[in-house]
């Protein structure tokens, strides 16, 4: 990969999924309260990500095989994210 990509757009998308992996595991260790606001934002970071890949993908910076395996991979993360989500609206007030 040319330097500049890696640099350049490529290091964000490593953000991002840095940041998403953090979001998930916190929302993991956090109490049934706290979570969705936690899950919102990497549901939110999800689609960024979604984005991004895409970008490189038009770019000619990934090749179409590798946007397949990704894209694949974010959509089910995505899925089960907002499963997650919904999971907590079925549930009754703690209180």
């Amino acid at each position: 990969m040319p330097k500049q990509n890696k640099l350049g757009i490529h290091k964000k998308v490593e953000e991002y999924v840095l940041r998403i992996l953090t979001l998930l595991i916190d929302s993991a260790l956090r109490s049934k309260q706290d979570k969705i606001q936690t899950l919102n934002q990497a549901r939110r970071d999800i689609e960024v990500l979604k984005h991004l890949i895409r970008l490189e993908y038009e770019l000619n910076i990934i090749k179409e095989k590798q946007y397949i395996i990704l894209a694949q991979i974010l959509e089910k993360i995505s899925m089960m994210t907002t499963g997650w989500i919904k999971s907590f609206g079925t549930q009754k007030p703690l209180y």
